[in-house]
């Protein structure tokens, strides 16, 4: 199962990477953005066979690694909300026994939130507004004046330090290289 989740997470984010560093095809000619939505619905029923068998795979049963894979390849899910919101309930149970991440839940979390039209707990879902590239700001957020509150409560970092962080990395990613 830890090999299984791993070589899912590897072929998820092959495209991702090669679009992070300027491509927008592979060596075929294979547009990366169509490859990375074709990964993501091949992975779908494989998923939800691993939920059906095995439950959620947490820290115990495949190890950090894995168990991170396996929330990375539900959080890009986005066309079975039913789906994320099921393993967001697996989840919940797991890091109450400390089996799963509660960062990785809060991402999950934002991100159900956002696919159902409702604002983000966490913040952790963000776009850019602003000149130039722009600046990271959460998409929607549910009572801001708390959020540090909820993110600490977690072990994430407050709000500021992440979008700032966010906003340099996009930056790198989006900016030409310099040669």
């Amino acid at each position: 199962l830890s090999k299984t989740l791993d070589s899912l997470a590897f072929v998820d984010q092959w495209p991702m990477q090669q679009i992070a560093s300027g491509q927008k095809t592979d060596s075929l000619g294979h547009n990366l953005v169509d490859m990375e939505k074709a990964n993501f619905a091949r992975h779908q029923p494989i998923l939800e066979k691993i939920v059906k068998q095995y439950g959620y795979p947490g820290f115990r049963q495949v190890g950090e690694k894995s168990a991170n894979n396996f929330w990375l390849l539900v959080q890009h899910a986005d066309a079975h909300l039913d789906f994320q919101r099921r393993v967001l309930g697996l989840m919940l149970a797991e890091v109450k026994r400390k089996n799963a991440s509660p960062i990785n839940y809060a991402y999950l979390t934002d991100r159900g939130a956002l696919n159902t039209g409702q604002p983000e707990e966490y913040g952790t879902q963000v776009k850019y507004e602003g000149s130039g590239l722009g600046k990271a700001v959460p998409v929607s957020l549910r009572d801001p004046k708390n959020v540090n509150k909820r993110r600490a409560a977690i072990g994430m970092e407050p709000l500021e330090s992440y979008l700032k962080w966010m906003s340099e990395m996009h930056v790198r990613m989006n900016s030409p290289q310099n040669n």
